[in-house]
């Protein structure tokens, strides 16, 4: 194969994978320029009579954020969503985290039952364990409060921690904790001050991840929140629909959800740079 030939073969494989990233950047932002093109849309740009959906509307308004940011129920829903979904990540970090170093650290009988088991609580559908959680959460008295929500957000969220947080474990070197005990650290010690700080790329994935999923979770919140004053977005959103809103009023609606998950994600980015062992052990 000439030297001329393989120019263009690599030029070429360039150029196609340029294109299929551009396709794929296309993709990911269509829908996102369409949420915010509706969320800023007049009613004139969305009910056109007929004719055809301008690309662009014809007098951007701001009318639908400022009536959600009005709207007693959709503030109170917002912060109370907010309120569960930390609550659910910090729960899930520190029941998850100590019990994935375990898993991870030490041969414990039945580890692979353990392991089973943990993962067995995401085979089965949200509707089929919904209605045991909500009686055992009726006899402690845990419904209708963020706690009783958070609690059980956790029960779906942890096994995805424990997951995560064993593999990013199973990389640190056993030799850093080592060290710390010889030199008098204790194993909770080495645990809090060396192997977490190393190991906050991996919980922070866990974290956003567990976010999302608390964050949008329906069912759970609809029963534990049925006879309360509370509510979260998914639910509130449920009652919205009811009454066959606008495009522009839900697009809006989509945008607010939006907003907490990427200064969420934003806020956790810098734990989540690779390589943060990379010479750690000489």
């Amino acid at each position: 194969m000439s030297k001329t030939h393989k120019t263009l073969k690599k030029d070429s494989n360039k150029w196609i994978w340029l294109i299929g990233m551009v396709i794929m950047i296309i993709i990911i932002l269509c829908p996102i320029y369409m949420m915010f093109k509706y969320s800023i849309s007049d009613r004139t740009s969305v009910v056109t009579g007929g004719a055809v959906i301008p690309l662009w509307p014809y007098q951007p308004t701001t009318e639908q954020f400022n009536g959600l940011l009005e709207n007693k129920g959709f503030i109170n829903a917002f912060f109370t969503s907010l309120e569960v979904a930390l609550l659910t990540v910090c729960i899930s970090l520190v029941l998850g985290a100590p019990a994935a170093f375990s898993l991870a650290r030490y041969k414990i009988p039945g580890k692979a039952l353990i392991m089973i088991l943990l993962i067995s609580v995401r085979l089965f559908p949200d509707v089929v364990s919904v209605i045991p959680v909500t009686e055992t959460f009726i006899k402690l008295k845990l419904t209708n409060s963020v706690l009783g929500v958070s609690l059980a957000h956790t029960l779906l969220g942890i096994p995805y921690v424990i997951y995560i947080a064993m593999g990013v474990f199973e990389t640190i070197p056993k030799d850093l904790e080592e060290q710390a005990q010889i030199l008098g650290a204790s194993k909770l010690y080495a645990f809090l001050k060396i192997i977490i700080p190393i190991a906050l790329p991996g919980l922070a994935a866990a974290a956003i991840y567990v976010f999302l999923l608390s964050w949008n979770e329906f069912i759970f919140s609809y029963f534990l929140l049925l006879f309360g004053e509370s509510t979260t977005l998914p639910v509130l959103l449920k009652k919205i629909l009811s009454w066959s809103p606008q495009h522009n009023t839900l697009a809006a609606i989509s945008v607010m959800l939006s907003v907490p998950v990427i200064i969420f994600t934003f806020i956790v980015q810098k734990y989540m740079q690779a390589g943060a062992t990379a010479g750690a052990v000489k």
